[in-house]
């Protein structure tokens, strides 16, 4: 039975751009920021108990530093209704330059967290290289017909071996000219696995080159086909 006398609690599903001008801050400040920003623009924030209650903020992945992404989401929780375009007018101008906030609205309360749905991300890759166009495009080729691509990461502070092949969704060569490529990958992530853009440049032998990383696109259950599961 509801409890009368607590307050009623929504949850709100907020679509940002964290752009260039923030892209080496920290998934922890970027966290900071916009608590921030919420508290400045009057956001009625659900808190947790416990000795250092925080504000029940939760982001769908963090992005890597120095990536941009261009529709992140984050869910926040608040203690009575809000309009939705009222927030957004408050919100936007609280929050600080680099953040840029799309879209808010409201979605059940009890449904799935944004972990939980999470299951691939888009990426374009802007990464430097001398190769051509034929060339990137036939190591493109082969990494896409290759049925185990094994690579070593670092985990539990312990060296382990893992196919990324399965969590390789999508890789297009956009462009290849005066010594730039631009390329666009599909690629797991979330609690079934998180496959980032770097992994795919050492497989392509481009992983020292210079490089700038856009998450274009989160995609959640409903949107993408079931996930493998973690090797």
């Amino acid at each position: 039975m509801t409890d009368p006398n607590q307050p009623s609690r929504h949850r709100l599903r907020l679509v940002f751009a964290k752009k260039k001008q923030v892209k080496y801050i920290s998934h922890l400040d970027l966290s900071l920021a916009w608590e921030r920003a919420l508290r400045r623009a009057q956001i009625p924030l659900a808190y947790s108990q416990g000795f250092n209650p925080r504000p029940k903020i939760q982001f769908a992945s963090g992005l890597p530093l120095g990536a941009t992404g261009a529709a992140e989401v984050v869910d926040i929780i608040v203690v009575e209704p809000v309009d939705p375009d009222d927030a957004r007018t408050r919100i936007k101008v609280a929050l600080p330059v680099g953040i840029g906030l799309h879209s808010i609205q409201e979605v059940p309360l009890k449904s799935s967290t944004l972990q939980q749905l999470l299951r691939q991300a888009e990426y374009r890759v802007t990464v430097e290289t001398e190769l051509s166009a034929g060339d990137l495009a036939g190591r493109i080729d082969d990494l896409l017909a290759a049925d185990k691509v094994i690579q070593i990461r670092r985990r539990r502070k312990q060296d382990e071996e893992f196919d990324l092949r399965p969590w390789l969704h999508r890789l297009h060569l956009d462009s290849a000219a005066d010594g730039e490529a631009h390329l666009q990958m599909r690629l797991t992530a979330g609690q079934f696995g998180n496959l980032r853009p770097e992994a795919v440049l050492k497989a392509l032998g481009l992983d020292n080159n210079w490089t700038e990383i856009e998450r274009t696109r989160l995609i959640f259950e409903d949107e993408a086909p079931p996930a493998k599961s973690s090797p």
